[in-house]
């Protein structure tokens, strides 16, 4: 009778094996990942197309672009565009003028359905929209906001977002205008030392009326036209990724002081916007005149009396690698380095600055 001999790997082969998986599989989670990160990036591109598409909607439906947000109310530009990305149900229970979009107390039984307009606006600004939300952001919520009103006025789980409208390209703050609000010793700074300007003064594709006549009209209309963007719509920029503030959730408890305020990015509206003549306008916009991925200043954090706090506030970006998408005045997107030349990003965020050689990047 012969021996019987025992089939299998000996250790040796065994560890063999093992490290030869090992070495495929760290060869092959880079691709994933990057294959993994390309559909996100396509997917954020689609959704700022989306948004490009709704605004040219509302535009011919209003002959104006959406405005940056009612001053002195609240609502933000995402708001008046929600009936253009398939989110009536949303928009229907909005109630435009004079309705706030926080409360004195954190309320914890909104709804859509509620009968009283507040807690309705509250619901919405807590309910997630994805049209507003890049995949890559890493920001999480719902966050608790507390805002700079005083005392302070909440929403217990306002949701983020991750698109802002281009307000200027000049503007490297959303400090108060000089005239009227705010310190009446604000020091003047931007392209030409110019003093700070009111929103609706500003170059940008989105921004609001004048103060004398907010209040006026509701609803979003009253913003820039079409016809006012003299550079171009496809050299000019009309929406941006952004990220907001990544220990944001853990400070936003506290309540904002005034002149002060957080790198926080709303949809919807935003109790801010109404207070101080419609001021910290970050909530929803941006600027091509501080640069893309703008670093956070560590020593000056949430003081907009430090020019570097208030630049990283309107500061656009993104967790995609290397730049961040953007949605042109033509509807088109494009993907901008963080290594373009600083001039030219100013230069693509104004409608009417007639600038030489601002072509839209490839």
């Amino acid at each position: 009778m012969g021996v019987s001999q025992r089939n299998g790997f000996t250790l040796v082969e065994l560890l063999v094996v093992i490290a030869i998986i090992g070495v495929l599989v760290g060869l092959l989670l880079p691709a994933v990942q990057s294959a993994r990160e390309a559909a996100r990036r396509m997917t954020c591109s689609n959704r700022l197309k989306q948004i490009g598409l709704a605004t040219h909607n509302f535009e011919l439906v209003h002959d104006a672009l959406p405005m940056l947000g009612e001053a002195q109310e609240g609502a933000h530009w995402s708001a008046f565009i929600l009936p253009y990305i398939e989110q009536d149900s949303i928009f229907e229970r909005l109630s435009f003028g004079s309705v706030n979009w926080a409360a004195s107390i954190a309320r914890s039984d909104v709804s859509l359905s509620s009968p009283i307009p507040e807690n309705r606006h509250i619901a919405a600004s807590q309910t997630f929209v994805y049209n507003f939300r890049c995949p890559t952001s890493v920001i999480q919520g719902p966050i608790f906001d507390a805002s700079c009103y005083s005392p302070p006025w909440f929403v217990s789980a306002r949701e983020p977002a991750n698109y802002l409208g281009v307000v200027t390209g000049i503007q490297p703050n959303d400090w108060k205008p000089a005239w009227g609000w705010g310190r009446p010793n604000r020091p003047f700074w931007g392209r030409d030392r110019n003093p700070t300007l009111h929103h609706s003064e500003l170059d940008g594709m989105i921004i609001t009326r004048p103060p004398d006549e907010a209040r006026i009209r509701q609803g979003g209309m009253g913003g820039a036209k079409m016809r006012d963007i003299l550079d171009g719509l496809s050299n000019t920029l009309m929406f941006g990724e952004a990220e907001p503030d990544f220990v944001h959730s853990v400070e936003s408890t506290r309540q904002e002081n005034q002149n002060t305020g957080r790198k926080d990015h709303w949809a919807i509206g935003g109790d801010d916007f109404d207070n101080w003549e419609g001021t910290d306008w970050s909530e929803q916009g941006g600027s091509t005149a501080v640069p893309i991925h703008y670093e956070r200043p560590f020593d000056a954090r949430n003081s907009d009396a430090s020019p570097e706090w208030a630049a990283y506030e309107v500061s656009f970006g993104s967790n995609h690698t290397g730049g961040a998408q953007f949605c042109a005045g033509d509807g088109s997107v494009r993907f901008i380095t963080e290594s373009i030349d600083a001039e030219l990003f100013g230069a693509l965020g104004t409608r009417a600055g007639a600038e030489k050689d601002a072509n839209m990047p490839e």
